[in-house]
């Protein structure tokens, strides 16, 4: 069960560019998007042509021109180059605001199509290309090969399936993001509160890892399409031993890989439905005996609480300790220092990860070892090891490796279960470890929360201003008595526009007050500060309408994205902004200000 590196990569080039991307409104050009999104069959194209090479030296029994196994690589590649192309140059960001403007499900879902529609045709071309490929192996030398004797669909579909399940199980964070924060939206109070400070949007953060974690063993069963009959005699006795070991019998489950997985899996990091997964080949290959040290090797990690603990210190602390970050900025040392320091503190990360998850490994076999001794686990771990590939002994082998090396579990499982002493200094490792993993959780926590108190005051004038208190908001930017360099520019803007809102309606305190006074008249008065003194000085009055509207048209925001490049000082975007309001119809009466730009 590989991760599918093409469409992560591929994932993370899509929330790269609707994350940090430059696009502006209206940019998007059919002609554009529709060359760009050609490109979307490049990928599923090249692993056909694989497919075609391997299936013609089967039948012909000749090398091919262009090796297979190059055409797959060059696909994998492709898929997150083609998303590159689609949203640097198709601009298609811009598409998925101009189609979705008030839905963040609908963005999200816009924003993953194109990556689908690539990868997941490819993903099944790539998978029929590797079977073929396994079988003009098992035939060196080359020399023909029978069109009956070849890999066909029904022999390719479950390696096809499992591989597909990796895309399906995304969605579900994925659309679940999406759903929670069109709910939120209808409470304005709350949504500010999110989005606009640090501690909401932490809050928010954990709610949604929580729920996403109770709701992960249910998708996953539908995503992977697992099963819940065991194959017997092997199945009652997964069972009593699962009883035995306190977790429900009802939660194993066969994974289906077509017998190309030899694995066993604990799915949910919290105990709310969580499952115990066995695959096919796994099933196949053991004795009752074994399967049963495989299976209390996977409870013990629910036992151990590793996967709560892995996602504390993977996720909480990490989120916790971001908000401090801020105080560095970091956006003022230099580039080439923060990338050293960015890669330095990633193999950090990284080296501490494997650390404890060998040692969770470790762990789990020590409880497998307290329940059943050390005879089960150990014979499945040796019968695993001698049908499967070795663990590399190379020095990136042993730097991407979560495993420890199987002598080392095995000679520790043994020593644990005949040498008192050492079982004795391995608990209490153990319990250091835990101690160790909840005094960084709670230095972590109490460094966040010192965070939060620390820029409430700033984040108060934000929050009051978004949610229609402007006289709340001017009374807390009022009592500031200093302005921090990671807050002056925002502020300085946010009272701009305090100051437009109170020369068309002072003492605005409610969200509907703010929409009954500025639209459309905020607007309007931009439109006429524009014509008269240009477009910086148009962008607070801009900026306040845009923020009172329900809906803006593309239009009004190339207005404004023109108008904050003016006063940004930033010429070349004024001049793509400006380019694109005279495409989409310059609005009556601002022909003067755009006339110097066709």
């Amino acid at each position: 069960m590989s991760l599918p590196f093409s469409f992560l990569i591929g994932l993370f080039v899509v929330v790269g560019h609707r994350e940090l991307g430059g696009t502006l409104p209206g940019e998007g050009v059919v002609d554009e998007l529709l060359w760009t999104a050609s490109l979307l069959i490049v990928p599923w194209l090249l692993a056909g042509f694989a497919r075609g090479a391997a299936l013609h030296s089967l039948i012909t029994g000749r090398r091919p021109l262009v090796p297979p196994q190059s055409l797959l690589r060059l696909s994998a590649v492709a898929t997150p180059l083609v998303m590159h192309v689609l949203f640097e140059f198709g601009a298609y960001s811009d598409w998925i605001e101009r189609l979705a403007p008030a839905s963040h499900t609908a963005r999200i879902a816009l924003a993953l199509l194109p990556l689908y529609v690539a990868d997941i045709p490819r993903a099944v071309m790539a998978t029929m290309a590797e079977a073929l490929l396994e079988a003009s192996y098992e035939s060196r030398p080359p020399r023909p090969v029978a069109s009956i004797l070849m890999p066909g669909w029904r022999d390719v579909w479950p390696a096809i399936r499992i591989r597909l399940g990796w895309p399906l199980l995304a969605l579900l964070p994925a659309l679940l993001l999406g759903a929670s924060m069109d709910l939120l939206q209808l409470w304005r109070d709350g949504y500010v509160f999110v989005m606009a400070t640090t501690a909401g949007l932490s809050v928010a953060t954990i709610a949604y890892l929580l729920l996403a974690a109770m709701l992960l063993p249910f998708w996953f069963r539908v995503a992977f399409g697992v099963r819940a009959e065991l194959p017997e005699p092997v199945g009652t006795a997964l069972r009593e031993t699962a009883a035995r070991l306190g977790f429900s019998p009802d939660r194993v489950f066969v994974l289906p890989t077509g017998m190309r997985a030899v694995n066993a899996m604990m799915v949910g990091p919290l105990p709310v439905g969580r499952l115990l997964c066995l695959t096919d080949g796994l099933l196949s290959t053991l004795d009752a005996r074994s399967l049963s040290g495989v299976l209390a090797h996977e409870v013990g990690h629910a036992r151990m609480g590793h996967p709560g603990l892995l996602m504390l210190l993977a996720v909480i602390v990490p989120l916790m300790l971001l908000s401090p970050l801020r105080l560095l900025d970091l956006d003022q040392v230099d580039v080439v220092l923060q990338a050293v320091v960015l890669l330095g503190a990633t193999l950090l990360v990284w080296l501490s990860v494997r650390g404890l998850a060998r040692r969770f490994e470790h762990e789990a076999d020590v409880s497998s070892v307290q329940v059943l001794g050390a005879e089960p686990c150990s014979r499945a771990l040796l019968t695993v090891a001698r049908l499967t590939l070795p663990q590399s002994s190379s020095l990136r082998g042993r730097l991407l490796s979560l495993h420890p090396d199987e002598r080392h579990r095995l000679e520790l499982m043994r020593r644990y279960e005949q040498e008192p002493t050492f079982r004795d200094q391995f608990d209490r490792k153990t319990r250091r470890l835990r101690r160790g993993v909840f005094g960084v959780l709670l230095f972590a926590v109490a460094a966040g929360a010192w965070f939060w108190l620390a820029d409430w005051p700033y984040e108060r004038v934000i929050v009051r201003f978004h949610t229609g208190d402007f006289v709340g908001a001017r009374a807390a930017l009022d009592e500031l008595e200093e302005r921090p360099a990671r807050w002056r520019e925002s502020l300085q803007v946010l009272e701009q526009e305090l100051d437009a809102a109170d020369q068309l309606q002072p003492g605005l305190r409610d969200w509907d007050s703010v929409e009954r006074a500025l639209v459309p008249a905020a607007w309007q008065r931009g439109e006429q500060v524009l014509l008269r003194d240009g477009p910086a000085a148009a962008r607070p009055w801009l900026s306040l309408a845009l923020t009172a509207m329900p809906s803006p048209t593309t239009t009004q925001l190339a207005v404004h994205a023109f108008c904050r490049a003016a006063a940004d000082q930033d010429p070349d975007r004024m001049l793509r902004a400006a380019r694109i309001v005279l495409r989409l119809g310059v609005p009556p009466g601002l022909a003067p200000v755009f006339r110097d730009y066709r």
